[in-house]
């Protein structure tokens, strides 16, 4: 294998020819990101450079925002929604009566949403009838 010595002001080094074609392959993804980083800065000066300034201040959507920072690679800026929902579907229980197969349900159902915040604020039980 070949080896490259090279002497610095701290002596000498030798390097492995696997060791420089490594180096020159980081030196070609340096160049590469330089050049990712320069078209951002020019995108992100672009985008307020086209809005319109009035006494130093431009009014700027959220939706505009969300295309540059997607141009640029980024994560869009996210928006809070919140809603109802109905949620439907059927169980089994085994139970002495009626009220007691409700009530097992009603008491021990249980909704998970692991992306946000919920509140369940009524169970109901419809159409309960013996399983024969």
């Amino acid at each position: 294998m070949n080896t490259i010595q090279i002497t610095t002001v701290d002596g000498i080094v030798n390097y492995t020819e696997n060791e420089v074609t490594r180096y020159i392959e980081k030196a070609g993804e340096v160049d590469k990101l330089q050049d990712q980083l320069r078209k951002i800065r020019y995108e992100i000066r672009d985008f307020f450079s086209e809005g319109e300034w009035q006494d130093g201040e431009t009014t700027i959507s959220k939706g505009d925002v969300n295309l540059l920072l997607e141009s640029i690679g980024c994560n869009k800026l996210t928006t809070q929604y919140s809603g109802t929902f109905t949620i439907t579907g059927s169980f089994t229980v085994e139970a002495e009566e009626e009220e007691e197969a409700e009530s097992m349900f009603t008491d021990n159902v249980d909704v998970s949403f692991n992306d946000g915040d919920y509140t369940v604020d009524q169970v109901e039980v419809h159409d309960l009838e013996e399983d024969n």
